[in-house]
């Protein structure tokens, strides 16, 4: 029997038993700590479980709760406030703490929507998960942090108004699901109807100022996303968090939106935002931002350090 079958049983456990859980992700991370390592492995496979508290830079407590079933809590808790998606995290943090009004697009267990929230909690923002399981831990999260600021909006953003397939695993909280059939094909045919609409419509009859900031993250579908608000881009030219990904991204359907609007291409690197001519999903880096800020100015923001 190798090591990884003798150890898998009790991992397994602990990722859904508390206390147990609680006790032996602390103890690790405490003991790592101490060390000033990082467990790798530990990363992968102790989960954490229960809730995942993390001060923020501006001393607010983000919080959030897993049943060792979301990526994105486990990363936070091993690796702090910006431990997921860091190139693109910081950045997000600092033109959040500036925006009057943020939506967030495929806002899963909303880790993006809760930082934009503690990053300005005088400003608004709408969180859109159409998939009722992840929604419900959405809504969770949003209610375990005190946060008034927050809607939760169950409807998949695009450009059209209706009724849509969208695609997933059956079970759990999956990291990957869309309107796009193609992009899901080689996972899962499983699907749920939900509503779609554009984000022009759904912002119609909400009292909100303008939109500084919008996060999408639609798994191939950010085109549609972006189509359907062709208004508030008009109006606003909101700074865009965008995901790009490699060889299934359609980078010229963004541009086409996007280049008649004057923005600006920054792939985020962990070397910092990098411009680009063009639109092209990165092997590593999976997203962009979109801006009408010029290089110099990115480059001041990205490189600021918090108070």
């Amino acid at each position: 029997m190798t090591v990884w079958k003798r150890v898998r049983g009790p991992l397994k456990f602990l990722r859904t038993s508390q206390p147990f859980n609680g006790i032996a992700t602390f103890g690790a991370r405490a003991f790592l700590s101490g060390l000033g390592a990082r467990s790798e492995w530990l990363i992968k496979h102790l989960h954490r479980s229960g809730r995942v508290s993390i001060r923020l830079p501006n001393d607010r407590i983000l919080r959030l709760w897993s049943r060792g079933d979301d990526w994105v809590s486990n990363q936070v808790y091993w690796r702090g406030w910006d431990g997921y998606e860091p190139e693109t995290t910081q950045l997000f943090f600092r033109l959040a703490a500036q925006s009057t009004v943020t939506l967030d697009v495929g806002a899963y267990v909303g880790y993006f929507s809760l930082l934009a929230a503690h990053a300005n909690p005088a400003g608004r923002v709408c969180a859109f998960e159409p998939l009722p399981a992840v929604f419900e831990r959405l809504t969770r999260n949003v209610a375990l942090n005190g946060l008034t600021n927050v809607e939760c909006v169950a409807a998949a953003a695009s450009d059209f108004d209706g009724e849509a397939d969208f695609f997933h695993i059956p079970d759990g909280l999956p990291t990957s699901s869309s309107l796009s059939a193609e992009f899901m094909h080689a996972t899962t045919s499983h699907h749920s109807r939900v509503t779609v609409a554009r984000l022009d419509r759904m912002l119609e009859h909400r009292d909100l100022p303008r939109v500084d900031l919008i996060k999408v993250d639609a798994e191939t579908a950010e085109p549609s996303v972006l189509r359907g608000a062709a208004r508030i881009l008009e109006r606003d030219r909101p700074h865009i968090f965008c995901e790009v990904l490699a060889d299934r991204a359609d980078g010229i359907a963004l541009e086409k939106t996007l280049r008649p609007l004057g923005y600006r291409y920054f792939l985020l690197t962990d070397a910092g935002p990098e411009p680009r001519e063009r639109i092209e999903g990165h092997a590593r880096w999976l997203n962009y931002l979109f801006t009408k800020l010029t290089q110099t100015e990115i480059s001041a923001l990205a490189g600021r350090q918090f108070a």
